[in-house]
């Protein structure tokens, strides 16, 4: 499970046409909408860095096109009847793939030496043992938990070699874990548990991962070049030992993305697939791959700003909101009043179905949203507020109306202007705090309930601080009993809508589209990433 939230526009997958023909070892081209935050594994956070570690690493085992677990570094594997120890073998010719630049900063000696250095069990023990270790304070740490001893050693109680992770040879590894996990095969495939070469990791003196020199690869691709303000390129790895083909020879990475334009593009195929933010239309000359009801969509508060920050404000507007002005919303928006987007699971369940009719909402009551509004004059010792709205041209007038109910019911002290701004223009402001209330998409890059729960346990871009939510989502983090995890997931998602961090509207869904003369692409939804090992072009 992996954590992020984090808010997001949208990552499109942009595959330029070229003029040659067949379907081959062709090139690619792929927009994201920001530079990889670091290619180190055991440290990466956002959605970008997790497509290029997915492509250019290969862990234990692998996502088919299907999505089913096959063979990765080991060509096979066996569990224990109790279900507690994997006992995995490797197979013996691996090999890393050392990018020729390493002779410049290193030397020869250095690079020879890893240029014909194969990747061994030892080299998953160490990663491992990375990323629960504290002193690496690794975001996806808690995907380790179900490992024997990882919560010990994580709360700093035992040391990493405590980690129940061991190497009896260079072609065996065992994992012992302190509890049955049904998806700990697929919970394999995350970047958090891809290889690392200890003494290649010690000679980068903290570089590791921070540029395409400091990085060894073993997936179907390498990482060939990386300018942080522009580009990052991968190209097919002649080394790699995986069963699938490897059809293009290089994936080129822009950092340039434009939401607004993708759709347009793809019609004309100038742009060949897409994951498509849920305010963009279908575009022309498409087939639609699939749809993630990912996202969650209503008011957005910034709870750092001067008034919102105040709870009682907050819940005196939330429980004077009117749904039904907002029943009606366009095709690709569905009513809800959860906060957590239906694509969410918990263990190997939907959450949103499971919980059903329980699902958590805040209810109008005109009389404790007045109740609110004087305390919380009282608590920040104002007469009268004003706040702005930023609200999409679509829900305009449903906003203008509510705006009435809301002078109606807390007085005229309070006074709220109306914005209509771009989605993309709404968006930006959420992403970098300028605003104050905002009609906007919130959109879960994870398929876990826990790791979209999670993102928000430091703020998230709600800016929402509680030291009461982050013991909620830490004591969630170490559960595995699905029962558990279920209440756990209701308890945060009850704490966020009870403290009137957010109003939930409509769920929306994102649509993964490309162009009719593309086919091969897979989408891997753990981490919100897309392997391109068998992608052809035909044109």
């Amino acid at each position: 499970m992996k954590r992020f939230l984090s808010l997001i526009v949208a990552v499109a997958l942009i595959f330029s046409l070229s003029s040659c023909s067949g379907g081959d070892n062709k090139a690619i081209s792929y927009s994201l909408s920001a530079s990889p935050s670091t290619l180190d594994p055991q440290y990466a956070t956002d959605t970008g860095s997790h497509i290029i570690i997915n492509n250019s690493f290969e862990g234990l085992v692998r996502l088919s096109a299907d999505g089913e677990v096959i063979p990765g570094i080991a060509e096979s594997w066996s569990i224990s009847s109790d279900g507690l120890t994997y006992t995995f073998n490797l197979k013996p010719k691996t090999e890393w793939y050392c990018p020729s630049s390493l002779k410049r900063e290193f030397g020869e000696e250095f690079y020879n030496k890893f240029s014909t250095e194969k990747v061994t069990a030892k080299d998953f023990v160490f990663a491992m043992q990375r990323a629960i270790s504290p002193a690496t304070n690794s975001p996806s740490a808690h995907r380790l938990y179900v490992i024997e001893n990882a919560i010990e050693v994580h709360s700093g109680k035992a040391d990493v070699s405590a980690l129940g992770v061991t190497a009896p040879q260079d072609s065996t590894l065992i994992i012992k874990l302190s509890e049955p996990c049904a998806d700990f095969l697929k919970r394999l495939t995350e970047s958090v548990f891809m290889p690392c070469n200890e003494e290649f990791f010690n000679a980068t003196n903290g570089r590791y991962g921070l540029t395409h020199r400091h990085i060894l690869c073993n997936g179907p691709f390498y990482i060939s070049a990386w300018d942080k303000e522009s580009s990052l390129s991968i190209r097919k790895n002649k080394y790699y030992s995986g069963s699938q083909e490897v059809m293009p020879s290089s994936v080129n990475f822009d950092f340039k993305y434009n939401a607004q334009t993708i759709s347009d593009k793809i019609s004309s195929a100038n742009t060949s697939a897409a994951l498509l933010p849920p305010d963009c239309e279908m575009p022309e000359n498409s087939v639609l791959i699939k749809e993630n009801p990912n996202s969650v969509f209503g008011f957005v508060f910034n709870c750092s700003d001067t008034y919102l920050k105040n709870t009682n404000l907050r819940l005196a507007l939330c429980k004077s909101i009117d749904r039904n002005l907002f029943a009606q919303g366009t095709e690709n928006a569905v009513p809800m009043s959860g906060f957590v987007p239906p694509s969410c699971t918990y263990g190997n369940s939907s959450y949103r179905d499971t919980v059903g009719s329980q699902t958590p909402q805040i209810n109008t009551d005109y009389a404790a949203a007045a109740s609110c509004w004087k305390k919380a004059l009282n608590e920040l010792a104002k007469d009268k507020i004003s706040l702005t709205v930023l609200c999409p041209e679509w829900l305009d007038t449903s906003v203008r109306r509510q705006l009435q109910i809301w002078q109606q019911t807390l007085g005229i002290n309070l006074g709220i202007t109306v914005e209509n701004k771009t989605p993309a223009e709404i968006q930006s402001a959420v992403n970098s705090g300028n605003y104050q209330i905002a009609l906007a998409g919130i959109e879960s890059s994870y398929d876990s309930a826990i790791d979209f729960l999670s993102s928000f346990k430091d703020g998230g871009v709600f800016r929402f601080s509680s030291d009461e939510y982050g013991k909620i989502i830490n004591r969630l983090l170490t559960v595995e009993d699905e029962k558990e995890l279920l209440g756990g997931c209701f308890t945060a998602e009850t704490y966020i809508l009870q403290n009137a961090v957010c109003y939930p509207l409509y769920n929306r869904s994102s649509r993964f589209v490309m162009h009719e003369e593309i086919e091969g692409i897979t989408i891997i939804n753990a981490e919100s990433s897309v392997s391109f090992i068998g992608v052809k072009r035909f044109d």
